[in-house]
């Protein structure tokens, strides 16, 4: 709830020619494997929500998700991220 108008900053940015850098984070508790292929899950999950809004694919990258290794909650590591290149 909510996305869409999250990303239109993001969508904004990619029609004054910018690209979206999409990366999946997660915590360190639990299985490291399941954590990656869940972060790039989400990743994808917004990658996909961005596409929907009518961002051409080639406007997108996927970057490998990365472990959170910061002060804060498990929660809050489990994210995705979007950066404007």
């Amino acid at each position: 709830e909510g996305a869409d108008q999250a990303l239109v900053a993001v969508i904004q940015a990619v029609g004054a020619g910018k690209k979206a850098i999409v990366s999946g984070y997660h915590d360190t508790t639990g299985n490291a494997q399941l954590n990656e292929e869940l972060s790039k899950q989400r990743a994808i999950a917004v990658r996909d929500a961005l596409k929907g809004l009518g961002v051409a694919e080639d406007k997108i990258e996927l970057k490998k998700p990365e472990d959170m290794l910061a002060s804060g909650s498990n929660a809050e590591a489990r994210r995705v991220e979007v950066s404007i290149k």
